[in-house]
């Protein structure tokens, strides 16, 4: 049985997490490498938008994205910390594609767009709260094919085009939260968050290519079982904690009638920013059970 997380929730424990530590102001004691454990770590996309026509501001959140990655910590130095970080659609454990836009060949038969943020840290530094900001290489890699598909008497389905690969490099900064003391978090990891506010203006490629990509539902902790064969077999039987994108604001019209689907314009994606809100459990790199895993 799935469960559902508020995407409000998980923002509200990721921004009580960094402003717990900035007020803090400790510094971090953890030291050594950690795995990004991909089946219960997140990122939440969020970008500007409009509602009641464009009268009214707000932020739209577009999804949710698997991450995985490596992080170095160095408690006594924090300038040799390090960062490196992959996200991606939950279509599977691990990205699809390559930074440099290689695709995986069982992905090449039916899926036509892919999308892969990265970021490579080049310099952390303590701030003075007491959070690690790195700077660094982002880089977004979008794959995309053209597509065929005419009716005809022979349609066999979509025909997909060579692949075109895009990827762009920019200077990017995370600021994230540092845990203090080891043992948080799933089977004895830590939990760490971290954010980054990328402007259309500096990184277009970026942006659009957030913006436009299906951003899947992530489940975490996802674990199915295959049920013994019987009359009443209903398939693959799933369980895990699934993360909701909250609903947009609901026209007046719309609730005039249960079947008046309402304006189509009442919502609206602008698009001049994307925010990435990173939620990692961290695992020693010792330990790879539970931190990726297969297609």
């Amino acid at each position: 049985m799935l469960k559902y997380a508020s995407a409000f929730a998980i923002t509200g424990i990721v921004a009580l997490g960094i402003l717990a530590l900035g007020v803090s102001g400790r510094p971090s004691s953890v030291t050594g490498s950690w795995q990004v454990d991909a089946r219960h770590s997140d990122v939440q996309l969020i970008t500007d938008g409009t509602t009641d026509y464009g009268k009214k501001k707000i932020d739209i959140t577009l999804g949710f994205a698997r991450v995985n990655g490596d992080v170095n910590f160095d408690g006594d130095d924090p300038t040799k910390s390090s960062f490196e970080l992959h996200i991606y659609p939950a279509t599977s454990m691990a990205p699809s594609i390559e930074e440099g836009g290689d695709l995986k060949a069982h992905w090449l038969e039916n899926m036509a767009n892919h999308t892969l943020v990265c970021f490579h840290s080049k310099k952390v530094e303590r701030t003075a709260d007491g959070r690690l900001q790195a700077t660094g290489d982002l880089v977004a890699t979008r794959v995309d094919r053209n597509v065929e598909a005419t009716p005809s008497e022979g349609y066999a389905g979509p025909v997909y085009g060579p692949p075109m690969v895009h990827r762009t490099v920019h200077e990017g900064t995370f600021v994230f939260d540092v845990p203090a003391v080891s043992g948080q978090g799933h089977k004895g990891g830590m939990v760490a968050a971290g954010s980054t506010k990328v402007f259309e203006e500096d990184f277009p490629q970026l942006v659009k290519a957030v913006v436009d990509t299906f951003w899947p539902p992530v489940v975490q902790d996802e674990k199915c079982q295959t049920p013994a064969a019987s009359e009443a077999y209903s398939g693959l039987k799933c369980t895990g904690t699934s993360l909701e994108t909250p609903s947009l604001p609901v026209s007046p019209e719309m609730r005039a009638g249960e079947d008046y689907p309402g304006p189509s314009n009442y919502n609206a994606v602008v698009g001049n920013r994307v925010t990435i809100l990173v939620h990692m459990h961290l695992l020693p790199k010792a330990s790879t059970e539970h931190a990726g895993g297969a297609n």
